[in-house]
Protein backbone atom coordinates (compact mmCIF):
# COMPACT_ATOMS: atom_id res chain seq x y z
CA UNK A 1 0.00 0.00 0.00
CA UNK A 2 1.39 3.58 -0.79
CA UNK A 3 2.39 5.99 1.47
CA UNK A 4 -0.87 8.23 0.06
CA UNK A 5 -3.34 5.60 0.74
CA UNK A 6 -2.11 4.77 4.50
CA UNK A 7 -1.78 8.35 5.18
CA UNK A 8 -5.49 8.47 3.81
CA UNK A 9 -6.60 5.57 5.65
CA UNK A 10 -5.00 6.95 8.97
CA UNK A 11 -6.78 10.08 8.62
CA UNK A 12 -9.67 8.75 7.99
CA UNK A 13 -9.16 6.36 11.37
CA UNK A 14 -8.80 9.81 12.97
CA UNK A 15 -12.26 11.76 11.94
CA UNK A 16 -14.24 8.38 12.68
CA UNK A 17 -13.13 8.54 16.07
CA UNK A 18 -13.47 12.36 16.52
CA UNK A 19 -17.25 11.64 15.30
CA UNK A 20 -17.55 8.90 17.87
CA UNK A 21 -16.71 11.52 20.65
CA UNK A 22 -18.90 14.24 19.01
CA UNK A 23 -22.13 11.63 19.39
CA UNK A 24 -24.30 12.78 22.51
CA UNK A 25 -24.36 10.15 24.94
CA UNK A 26 -26.99 7.82 25.99
CA UNK A 27 -29.28 9.01 28.70
CA UNK A 28 -28.55 6.86 30.96
CA UNK A 29 -24.81 8.24 31.08
CA UNK A 30 -25.90 11.64 31.00
CA UNK A 31 -28.31 11.00 34.36
CA UNK A 32 -25.56 9.53 36.51
CA UNK A 33 -25.76 10.65 40.31
CA UNK A 34 -25.89 14.28 41.02
CA UNK A 35 -27.39 15.42 38.05
CA UNK A 36 -30.06 18.10 37.98
CA UNK A 37 -33.09 18.88 35.94
CA UNK A 38 -35.02 21.18 34.47
CA UNK A 39 -38.39 20.34 35.24
CA UNK A 40 -41.51 22.86 33.62
CA UNK A 41 -45.21 22.10 33.94
CA UNK A 42 -48.86 23.99 32.57
CA UNK A 43 -51.74 22.71 34.47
CA UNK A 44 -55.06 23.74 32.50
CA UNK A 45 -58.50 23.00 32.76
CA UNK A 46 -61.10 22.55 30.17
CA UNK A 47 -63.92 25.25 30.25
CA UNK A 48 -66.67 23.02 30.63
CA UNK A 49 -66.88 19.61 31.22
CA UNK A 50 -70.03 17.75 29.01
CA UNK A 51 -71.35 14.51 28.67
CA UNK A 52 -73.28 12.10 31.02
CA UNK A 53 -70.34 9.94 31.79
CA UNK A 54 -68.63 9.88 35.44
CA UNK A 55 -65.31 11.69 35.17
CA UNK A 56 -64.55 12.13 38.71
CA UNK A 57 -63.26 8.40 39.03
CA UNK A 58 -60.14 7.86 40.64
CA UNK A 59 -57.92 5.66 37.93
CA UNK A 60 -55.27 3.71 38.90
CA UNK A 61 -51.62 4.95 39.56
CA UNK A 62 -50.50 4.23 35.52
CA UNK A 63 -47.16 3.07 35.61
CA UNK A 64 -45.83 3.49 39.29
CA UNK A 65 -44.70 0.05 40.07
CA UNK A 66 -43.03 -1.26 43.09
CA UNK A 67 -42.78 1.08 46.12
CA UNK A 68 -38.59 0.93 46.81
CA UNK A 69 -36.18 1.85 49.96
CA UNK A 70 -33.52 3.33 47.62
CA UNK A 71 -32.87 6.50 48.81
CA UNK A 72 -32.49 9.23 46.54
CA UNK A 73 -34.80 12.31 47.96
CA UNK A 74 -35.30 14.94 45.15
CA UNK A 75 -34.25 18.69 46.01
CA UNK A 76 -35.66 21.57 44.82
CA UNK A 77 -32.34 23.87 43.77
CA UNK A 78 -33.79 26.66 42.22
CA UNK A 79 -37.21 28.03 41.06
CA UNK A 80 -37.47 29.78 37.95
CA UNK A 81 -38.68 33.33 37.34
CA UNK A 82 -41.88 33.26 34.37
CA UNK A 83 -39.73 34.89 32.96
CA UNK A 84 -37.53 31.89 31.93
CA UNK A 85 -40.00 29.71 31.02
CA UNK A 86 -39.67 27.89 27.91
CA UNK A 87 -43.17 26.53 27.72
CA UNK A 88 -44.36 30.30 27.67
CA UNK A 89 -46.41 30.18 24.01
CA UNK A 90 -47.94 26.79 24.97
CA UNK A 91 -49.65 29.02 27.72
CA UNK A 92 -50.71 31.74 25.52
CA UNK A 93 -51.99 29.39 23.03
CA UNK A 94 -53.92 27.54 25.06
CA UNK A 95 -55.43 30.54 26.96
CA UNK A 96 -56.36 32.03 23.73
CA UNK A 97 -57.98 28.72 22.72
CA UNK A 98 -61.25 29.33 24.42
CA UNK A 99 -61.22 25.75 25.08
CA UNK A 100 -58.84 25.74 27.62
CA UNK A 101 -57.69 27.60 30.62
CA UNK A 102 -55.00 27.70 32.40
CA UNK A 103 -54.40 27.49 35.72
CA UNK A 104 -50.81 26.97 36.51
CA UNK A 105 -46.95 27.14 35.27
CA UNK A 106 -44.08 26.80 37.11
CA UNK A 107 -40.59 25.76 36.66
CA UNK A 108 -37.60 24.78 38.52
CA UNK A 109 -34.31 22.83 38.99
CA UNK A 110 -34.18 19.34 40.90
CA UNK A 111 -32.46 16.38 41.50
CA UNK A 112 -33.82 13.12 40.67
CA UNK A 113 -35.23 10.26 43.91
CA UNK A 114 -33.94 7.18 42.77
CA UNK A 115 -36.79 4.76 40.24
CA UNK A 116 -39.28 3.54 42.61
CA UNK A 117 -38.90 5.41 45.87
CA UNK A 118 -42.33 7.31 44.90
CA UNK A 119 -40.70 10.39 46.31
CA UNK A 120 -42.26 13.50 45.23
CA UNK A 121 -42.35 17.10 45.59
CA UNK A 122 -45.69 18.76 46.22
CA UNK A 123 -46.95 21.69 44.34
CA UNK A 124 -47.10 24.08 46.87
CA UNK A 125 -43.03 23.25 47.61
CA UNK A 126 -43.04 24.64 43.76
CA UNK A 127 -44.63 27.99 43.99
CA UNK A 128 -48.35 26.51 42.67
CA UNK A 129 -50.87 27.58 45.04
CA UNK A 130 -54.30 27.45 42.67
CA UNK A 131 -57.32 26.60 44.07
CA UNK A 132 -58.76 23.46 44.02
CA UNK A 133 -55.83 22.12 42.66
CA UNK A 134 -53.03 20.11 44.90
CA UNK A 135 -50.71 16.73 44.55
CA UNK A 136 -47.16 16.06 43.96
CA UNK A 137 -44.99 15.67 40.82
CA UNK A 138 -42.33 13.25 40.59
CA UNK A 139 -38.89 12.93 38.91
CA UNK A 140 -37.36 9.31 39.06
CA UNK A 141 -34.21 8.11 37.77
CA UNK A 142 -32.85 4.69 36.42
CA UNK A 143 -31.83 3.73 33.53
CA UNK A 144 -34.05 5.81 32.34
CA UNK A 145 -35.84 9.21 33.48
CA UNK A 146 -39.46 9.28 34.71
CA UNK A 147 -41.69 12.55 35.24
CA UNK A 148 -45.05 11.59 37.11
CA UNK A 149 -48.14 13.16 38.47
CA UNK A 150 -50.20 12.81 41.08
CA UNK A 151 -52.35 15.49 41.26
CA UNK A 152 -56.21 16.34 41.73
CA UNK A 153 -58.92 18.93 40.70
CA UNK A 154 -61.72 19.98 43.07
CA UNK A 155 -63.94 21.73 40.22
CA UNK A 156 -67.41 23.00 41.04
CA UNK A 157 -67.55 19.79 43.98
CA UNK A 158 -66.23 17.45 41.61
CA UNK A 159 -62.63 15.85 42.29
CA UNK A 160 -60.66 14.70 39.36
CA UNK A 161 -57.43 13.20 39.26
CA UNK A 162 -54.46 12.74 37.17
CA UNK A 163 -52.24 9.77 38.20
CA UNK A 164 -49.37 8.63 35.91
CA UNK A 165 -45.42 7.43 36.09
CA UNK A 166 -43.98 7.70 32.74
CA UNK A 167 -40.27 7.75 30.52
CA UNK A 168 -39.75 10.67 29.02
CA UNK A 169 -37.12 11.95 26.81
CA UNK A 170 -35.15 15.24 27.36
CA UNK A 171 -36.51 18.62 26.01
CA UNK A 172 -40.06 16.77 24.46
CA UNK A 173 -43.29 18.32 25.50
CA UNK A 174 -45.22 15.66 27.18
CA UNK A 175 -48.93 15.69 27.74
CA UNK A 176 -51.16 13.90 30.83
CA UNK A 177 -54.28 14.03 30.37
CA UNK A 178 -57.58 13.45 31.89
CA UNK A 179 -61.19 14.85 29.84
CA UNK A 180 -61.59 17.95 32.86
CA UNK A 181 -57.89 19.11 33.00
CA UNK A 182 -54.60 18.41 31.85
CA UNK A 183 -50.60 19.19 32.06
CA UNK A 184 -47.84 19.95 29.34
CA UNK A 185 -44.52 18.95 30.96
CA UNK A 186 -40.92 19.23 29.83
CA UNK A 187 -37.53 17.99 31.42
CA UNK A 188 -34.15 19.24 30.45
CA UNK A 189 -30.85 18.23 31.66
CA UNK A 190 -28.95 21.24 33.27
CA UNK A 191 -25.80 21.30 32.62
CA UNK A 192 -23.37 21.98 35.57
CA UNK A 193 -22.93 25.93 36.03
CA UNK A 194 -26.06 26.72 34.46
CA UNK A 195 -27.91 26.63 37.86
Amino acid sequence: MSIVKRAAFAALGVLAALAMLAIPKPAAAQQAGGSLYLVELIVFRVTSVGGNEDWSAAPTGRGFGNESTRGGTPQVVRILAPGDYRLATVEATLRTSGAWRPIAHAAWVQSAANWGTHIGIALSDLGINSPGLSGTVYLERATYLHLGMDLSLNAGGIDYTIKEMRSVKYNERQYFDHPAFGVIAMVSPVGAGSH
